[in-house]
């Protein structure tokens, strides 16, 4: 089992013996035998000496980035395909668009003038927050919030409230994808990939028996694993690419120019991303506001609980002659008598 991490492994690739160094400290050692060597000297002398140093290192360099280089791609590609998926299934976002589009209908009512125009298309996405009521005391996105939480939102207040679109930060990073780009990256993961088998053939056709293992088949169950995970990834940048022209198609987007087949991430995403990051501002301030609301009742109720209790308990005088009378007034006279002439 390999330990060294890409950082040890790169500094030992880094403090090799260059061609003269080797020359002069084979020289030293075989005009002085007798004579050690320092530990630094010693120590690159001895990696010299392995065979196929510089093959298996680079093979084992490889290894230990490998899965940080599919795991940058995976990333990207996952955190869009989670967001196209939210855009089409969510129902939160269903609610919100049907409140929206009712509002906007009543809004572009027909007169004399003009007819009724239903619908709106995406792009007046990140225009709503501009649009303004009569006293100027609201905005439509304001008030489409604030409809949505009361309607439809039952943890309104509460830290289990969830946003009901998705996160501006993940919409943000969406725009900066480019599947031909990711396309590339795996190719050049895989070339490097076909490098390091090459490689590890060579070590293994040319080495002694007993200097094959464990090199040879810790790398082979490696570059199989690796095989099969590059083709996964590379179905995953397929599959997200399909995904987000079915999002594009659902919202019925019109691309500036070009085939809607041809329009990019930042093309699509450069509509949502202001108006989710909008949107959660002003959602983060009703929750904030209903919450105050919340404790304030809370508050009421207690006090209303309170004085309910005090309106039930019946304050009695204690009856002459009676015990509790009795030792009032013994306790009455002997602090009395106790008190200083």
């Amino acid at each position: 089992e390999m330990s060294l991490d890409q950082d040890e492994l790169t500094t030992i690739q880094e403090i090799q013996a260059t061609p003269d160094e080797l020359t002069q400290l084979k020289a030293h050692v075989e005009l002085n035998p007798e004579k050690a060597l320092d530990y630094p000297d010693q120590f690159v002398l001895d990696l010299a000496g392995l065979s196929h140093f510089n093959e298996r290192l680079s093979c084992l360099l490889f290894q230990t980035k490998f899965i940080d280089s599919i795991s940058e791609i995976e990333n990207k590609l996952n955190n869009i395909r989670s967001c196209c998926d939210f855009l089409l299934t969510s129902q939160s976002m269903k609610n919100m668009f049907a409140v929206l589009l009712a509002c906007g209908n009543y809004m572009n009512g027909g007169n004399r003038q003009r007819g009724q125009a239903d619908g709106f298309m995406i792009n007046i996405l990140p225009k709503i927050k501009d649009v303004k009521s009569k006293d100027n005391t609201i905005t439509l996105l304001a008030y489409i919030v604030r409809f949505c939480i009361g309607q439809f939102d039952d943890n309104k207040g509460t830290p289990e409230a969830a946003l009901p679109i998705p996160e501006p930060s993940d919409i943000e990073k969406c725009q900066h994808i480019d599947f031909d780009t990711q396309r590339t990256d795996c190719d050049k993961v895989n070339k490097e990939l076909q490098i390091v088998k090459n490689k590890t053939k060579k070590v293994s056709d040319n080495c002694s028996e007993e200097l094959k293992e464990p090199f040879s088949s810790k790398m082979t169950e490696f570059i199989i694993s690796a095989e099969v995970q590059l083709k996964d990834l590379r179905d995953l940048v397929e599959d997200c690419a399909v995904r987000f022209i079915d999002c594009m198609r659902f919202y019925n987007f019109v691309p500036k120019k070009g085939k809607l087949e041809n329009a990019t991430p930042e093309d699509f995403f450069c509509i949502w991303y202001p108006f989710c990051s909008d949107y959660k501002n002003l959602w983060k301030k009703e929750q904030v506001r209903i919450q105050k609301e919340l404790l304030k009742e809370e508050r009421r109720q207690l006090q209303k609980k309170k004085e309910s209790l005090k309106e039930g308990v019946e304050v009695k005088k204690t009856p002459a002659g009676g015990l509790k009378d009795k030792l009032l007034k013994r306790k009455s006279k002997a602090s009395a008598g106790a008190a200083p002439e």
